[in-house]
């Protein structure tokens, strides 16, 4: 396998190239990058045809992924998190105790220091301790529900970047914190998602009846975790 960044006069955007002994070519728009995996004989010329072919998607695929990196997490003085779907304005204290306070439409973050790399770490500690309380317990409650508590081993918590929620195949229920930032009824739509795996672990038409049964309106849930889940991100992060 060999990998090259390589630009052409002929494009109006670089790209990485990944030769592999693969049998088709694919294309990959994802962190403001193009990513080419082809067969390792793929000659260069079919490789930029094909790329100008695709040129206009691709582009705007680009133009979509730097508009959301514009709309990711800022955490700040002054300026508005979400938390349970409402904006708080959150407000810097210095302080020899490092914790973050909601109350009503504020967030006041005691610091040691005002640093943007120090802030995210705190907010991220108070986030995960609410995750912990709130979806752990939404979680038994939905098993319980659909009569599967018996196959549910744990409720852990990770900061994945490719999946808000997961379900193994021992009962194990993984989930990303930062979805605490969403309105209540999206982060009940993915906790109702991942408790139905427990019951199907797979995607058939019974694991939706199922999800439907605990979150009659999932389809517009999911649509609205995939439009604005993004904005949840710090620019460091997914």
């Amino acid at each position: 396998m060999s990998l090259a960044t390589l630009k052409s006069p002929a494009l109006p955007f670089p790209f990485e190239l990944t030769r592999s002994r693969r049998k088709t070519l694919v294309v990959y728009v994802k962190g403001g990058k193009v990513e080419v995996r082809c067969p390792l004989r793929a000659s260069n010329e079919w490789i930029l045809s094909f790329l100008k072919g695709a040129s206009q998607w691709i582009q705007k695929q680009l133009e979509v992924q730097r508009h959301k990196q514009r709309e990711r997490l800022v955490i700040t003085d002054n300026r508005f998190v979400p938390f349970l779907g409402k904006p708080r304005l959150v407000q810097v204290i210095l302080s020899t105790r490092q914790k973050v306070v909601l109350r009503d439409e504020y967030l006041y973050f005691f610091v040691r220091e005002n640093t943007s790399k120090n802030l995210e770490r705190i907010f991220n500690n108070w986030l995960l301790r609410q995750a912990k309380e709130y979806m752990a317990t939404q979680t038994i409650k939905y098993a319980r529900l659909l009569g599967v508590e018996p196959k549910l081993k744990d409720v852990v918590f990770r900061r994945t970047k490719t999946k808000w929620g997961h379900c193994c195949q021992d009962g194990t229920i993984q989930y990303n914190w930062l979805a605490m930032m969403a309105p209540p009824e999206v982060i009940n739509y993915l906790i109702a998602h991942e408790t139905s795996h427990l019951r199907h672990l797979n995607h058939s038409a019974q694991f939706w009846n199922t999800v439907a049964q605990l979150c009659p309106n999932y389809k517009e849930l999911r649509h609205w975790l995939g439009e604005n889940g993004h904005r949840f991100w710090t620019g460091e992060g997914e």
